[in-house]
């Protein structure tokens, strides 16, 4: 077993993108909320984890309620900070790592926009102390939106330009992949 496991708590996504890593993993093995706690750290992504945020807010709540000490992060890109359950997330997760992607529309920008400010304002509270914010970046938006615009600097530890793979979605190699059916518990 290895320390980390990254986490798909749901197949579903708003997007259709092309090359999407969930259409090329396979066959990923199901465990129960017990096998949960036996990683150093989670990694919650999917599909898109935020179409059930109440959910994932739940799970880790109860993650936490049975002692569990590890990391948690959420893989995102579609957090709205308007949803209750969303902007409990960011109170509940060590980090989150954001990504947006090259199909966007102009509500992905509002969206990035909110998050990026609601973030800006808890930080300046004290709100979300050592938690870690990473936005990542399709690579074909460099030129195409004024990142400037969404006030970057200072809010985000890291911002990274992605570039998209054909079929190809490799794992770090202390992670595995892993289902966890939280539609159905």
């Amino acid at each position: 077993m290895k320390d980390t496991a990254r986490v798909i708590v749901t197949y579903d996504c708003p997007r259709s993108c092309p090359n999407c890593c969930n259409e090329h993993i396979g066959n990923v093995p199901a465990v129960n909320f017990e096998d949960l706690l036996k990683y150093k750290e989670l990694v919650i992504t999917g599909g898109e984890p935020m179409m059930i945020g109440a959910r994932v807010v739940e799970m880790i709540h109860r993650i936490r309620q049975s002692g569990y000490a590890g990391k948690i992060w959420l893989y995102t890109a579609e957090l709205n900070v308007q949803r209750w359950a969303d902007k409990m997330v960011l109170q509940e997760v060590d980090g989150i790592t954001y990504t947006f992607h090259y199909e966007y529309s102009q509500r992905d920008i509002t969206l990035l926009k909110r998050l990026t400010g609601h973030i800006k304002e808890l930080n300046k509270t004290g709100g979300l102390n050592s938690r870690s914010f990473r936005l990542l970046i399709d690579r074909r938006l460099e030129k195409e939106i004024d990142w400037k615009d969404i006030k970057i600097p200072g809010v985000w530890d890291e911002v990274r330009l992605l570039k998209w793979k054909d079929d190809e979605c490799p794992l770090p190699d202390n992670e595995e992949l892993i289902y966890y059916d939280l539609e159905r518990e």
